[in-house]
């Protein structure tokens, strides 16, 4: 037991810390006791007594500044290398799992003879592990980009209910194929970076169906107001506590633990939405959905 406190450093800053305030204590002790022999005079020894104090008050408050900076950025340290050890366990899990199924689909093609409407479902189901490895990839490399200050949005005319309803339509036949979806698309005249925000939609709508039940609503709502573009995702999930709504955010986050979770995801995609959101000089919250779910807000400026 002592000896893994031994290793634990913040076990060790708490024994340092209090180590130098017993000696720093013996110390003013010693110092008051020599100006007690020193001077007589009963206004001098109070005036240095209180010089005494203050010095050690001074001492003893950097002291303690200091070690409330060296503990924060150790639990900062820590919370990071934490982070980072289950992107790695969740990134290991989702480059085997679309390998995986690929190589048992070809095996399965291989050794046996299949109808057509077989092959077919095959084909299908391969193509979509194949997107998902692809999204995957691409998560991790613009996340690398953004990390950089290499990634440079090119903004386009666009329409923007068009847009999405090209877009989402594609991610009907895949991640949303087992929910129902509602438009509400007014028609918006926006310039945006169309790689850059197909991303944000597609980040967006994943997230939404891999906590809602299937079957269920993904509501899409375009309004155009006087100083904004509003774009709503609506789903009806589980939710999310309001004191989550922003790490979510944070790279690398997960709600769950990496080797137990039921959901896929490697904790990238929320912060890359968030920087490509900005980068369109826009901003993003998540809030409660009524009666149950989740709303993922985007209000982009118009200039």
């Amino acid at each position: 037991m002592l000896s893994k406190r031994l290793k634990n450093p913040v076990f060790l800053i708490y024994v340092l810390v209090i180590y130098i305030t017993l000696q720093f204590s013996w110390w003013l002790y010693l110092i008051y006791s020599l100006y007690t022999e020193t001077y007589k005079d009963t206004e001098t020894l109070g005036k240095k007594t209180l010089m005494l104090l203050g010095e050690g008050s001074v001492f003893m408050i950097i002291l303690l500044i200091g070690v409330y900076f060296i503990l924060r950025s150790y639990r900062r340290e820590r919370d990071l290398i934490k982070q980072q050890e289950n992107f790695i366990l969740s990134v290991s899990h989702e480059l085997k799992t679309p390998i995986a199924s690929v190589k048992l689909f070809l095996q399965t093609l291989k050794k046996r003879s299949l109808n057509e409407e077989k092959k077919e479902e095959i084909y299908e189901r391969s193509l979509t592990e194949m997107n998902r490895l692809n999204d995957l990839v691409n998560n991790i490399l613009l996340t690398r980009s953004i990390e950089n200050d290499n990634y440079f949005i090119d903004p386009q005319k666009a329409t923007l209910d068009e847009f999405i309803l090209d877009r989402v339509a594609v991610l009907e036949k895949t991640i949303l194929k087992e929910h129902q979806l509602d438009y509400q698309l007014n028609s918006v005249a926006f310039p945006i970076d169309p790689i850059g925000f197909e991303r944000v939609l597609i980040n967006l709508l994943e997230n939404a169906a891999k906590y809602s039940p299937a079957g269920s609503t993904i509501s899409v709502i375009l309004k155009d107001e006087p100083k904004h573009v509003h774009l709503e995702i609506q789903d009806q999930g589980i939710g999310l506590p309001a004191d989550r709504r922003e790490l979510v955010f944070q790279k690398f986050y997960r709600e769950e633990n990496e080797m137990t979770r039921k959901s896929k995801g490697t904790g990238l995609g929320l912060y890359i939405t968030r920087y490509l959101v900005e980068q369109h000089d826009g901003e993003i919250r998540f809030r409660q959905n009524s009666p149950a779910g989740l709303i993922a807000e985007i209000r982009l400026l118009k200039k």
